[in-house]
């Protein structure tokens, strides 16, 4: 357990959940009820009376467990009478669906949102959040948010080996993270849902109409999920004769084999941030955390 000194910032208290260790010390306490159900306790709560009070929480994996802890959380602190709950979500769960395609669907980035408003929160800082695709302040399901992106370090980290590099993203969606490197993306269309119990809509079609021939390429996203997006980009970049081609996002869930495969499509090399921690993890998100911390 931290030291009230190491909590305490001035007029500010740090809160940090287990996985989150490599950003401060983990003083909340997570476990699980005989039938599953979650328990939390913060120990420090009583010194969150009339605070400002920063909340770091990884919700991913297992981020239906994970939201119901940060809600349980949020409340927890309203209750005790903080003056404000700001609350870093590395990678947001349920962002991904933020536009309604067939009737009846729910839009679960917008619920999701509402709900961590409703418990309290007065800003929730994420990064490259997918809903958004772009960075800096919104106001998204009633509730605010910081949005910060991690392009620069990304591209940088290739850059620095490869300056000449050709950087592109995937889709139309990432091309706020390359705007000022030529803006280059490929043109992505989706499929209808394919039938199952799981809820995929698979691509049908990629294009590219930029020349990558003899090229070293950066492909740069916000998420790589089955990373069907970049193993159809990388194998294009290979097709049509790129020298190289250098996969980077800010997110890495890496479902299945997707790295594995990433590689075997012609990715040289696969890097992501620690935002969800993972073995490609090269780009710390904490130096960009400062001014919440």
């Amino acid at each position: 357990m931290q030291k009230e000194e190491n909590v305490q910032k001035g007029n500010r208290v740090l809160l940090f959940s287990g996985d989150c260790g490599d950003l401060g010390t983990p003083n909340i306490e997570l476990k699980n009820f005989p039938d599953g159900e979650k328990y939390v306790r913060m120990p420090i709560l009583p010194q969150c009376a009339g605070k400002e009070v920063t909340l770091v929480h990884r919700c991913y994996p297992e981020q239906d467990k994970s939201l119901i802890q940060l809600l349980l959380m949020i409340s927890a602190l309203k209750n005790a009478q903080a003056k404000k709950i700001i609350a870093i979500v590395p990678y947001l769960p349920y962002a991904r669906q933020d536009k309604i395609k067939l009737e009846g669907e729910t839009k679960s980035s917008e619920t999701i949102c509402s709900l961590i408003k409703g418990a309290g929160c007065d800003l929730l800082v994420t990064f490259d959040c997918h809903f958004i695709k772009k960075e800096g302040s919104v106001n998204y399901g009633g509730l605010a948010i910081d949005n910060i992106t991690m392009k620069d370090p990304l591209l940088n980290y290739y850059l620095s080996t490869h300056p000449d590099a050709l950087v592109a993203a995937p889709d139309k969606g990432a091309t706020y993270m390359i705007v000022m490197h030529g803006g280059n993306s490929m043109k992505k269309v989706r499929g209808e849902y394919s039938e199952g119990a799981t809820a995929v809509r698979p691509i049908e079609t990629l294009e590219m109409e930029f020349d990558v021939k003899d090229k070293d390429v950066i492909l740069v996203d916000d998420m790589i999920a089955s990373g069907g997006t970049m193993i159809r980009a990388a194998r294009e970049c290979k097709m049509k004769g790129a020298k190289s081609v250098l996969c980077a996002a800010t997110h890495g869930l890496f479902l299945g084999n997707a790295l594995q495969e990433m590689l075997a499509a012609g990715a040289n090399e696969v890097v992501v941030s620690d935002a969800i921690v993972s073995g490609v993890s090269r780009v710390p998100i904490k130096p960009f955390l400062a001014k919440y911390l």
